[in-house]
């Protein structure tokens, strides 16, 4: 596994982060449906998932990305 490796896994783990960023940002009328109300303020909707879910893989890939790249490291 070489250093190109890392690098595209940083760069796919920034590109996930900003893209979860950018879906819970969205105005009400681009969320989509409504899946959890929580009251007449609060509302769950389906992008507000899909930001989580993109948010929750891009962490995990960012972490990836540095447990490869500390083992690559120690390894010399």
């Amino acid at each position: 596994m070489s250093r190109w490796f890392v690098i595209l896994l940083a760069t796919l783990a920034v590109a996930l982060l900003l893209g979860g960023l950018s879906a819970l940002i969205l105005p009400e009328d681009y969320e989509g449906r409504e899946i959890y109300r929580i009251d007449r303020m609060h509302v769950v909707r389906a992008i507000d998932m899909l930001g989580g879910l993109l948010l929750t893989v891009g962490c995990i890939a960012a972490w990836a990305a540095g447990l490869i790249w500390q083992h690559r490291t120690d390894a010399r």
